[in-house]
């Protein structure tokens, strides 16, 4: 056990020897290798983050066109309802305006046909009343005249009316 607790320099220099042999041969042929694999592994991750961090800009960019589109696609499509309505307003205005002033023509037109064809049946009924008289005189004429007569003369020439 005293052997283990007194260092032996031999393998110490030996130990020292084989780690700096190591240290140098990872030097020589595998440290640049690493260290280039490394550095670019770490560009790569880098480029990675700023392609990631590009299209997330790209992608709230087009998210943010995209959205003022749709924004005026909605007033556009409400303009054009408001303008459809208002249209349609218009339109309805203008039919009842026509059929109100087409209404209006045909009464005035039906109230122009009722006096004239008043006014003929009137024009009729004097033309009847002076023949009736005129009948009437002639056969009153041509009777003696009485009291008697004339009635019995203007019922008869009634009658005959009532009957034609």
């Amino acid at each position: 056990m005293d052997k283990l607790l007194n260092p032996d320099f031999g393998v110490f220099a030996l130990t020292v020897a084989n780690f700096l042999l190591l240290v140098w041969l990872l030097h020589k042929f595998a440290w640049k290798g690493l260290i280039g694999a490394l550095e670019r592994r770490e560009k790569q991750i880098a480029d990675d983050k700023a392609a990631a961090a590009a299209a997330r800009k790209d992608a709230e960019q087009i998210k943010t066109e995209l959205d003022a589109k749709l924004q005026n696609i909605a007033a556009e499509a409400t303009k054009k309802m408001q303008e459809a309505v208002a249209v349609g307003n218009a339109q309805k205005e203008q039919l009842l305006a026509e059929t109100k002033q087409q209404a209006e023509r045909l009464l005035a037109q039906a109230r122009e046909q009722i006096q004239a064809e008043k006014d003929q049946a009137l024009k009729e009924v004097r033309q009847q009343i002076v023949d009736t008289a005129l009948l009437a005189a002639a056969k009153i004429t041509k009777q003696q005249v009485t009291e008697q007569n004339a009635t019995q003369t203007v019922d008869e020439v009634l009658r005959e009316l009532k009957h034609q």
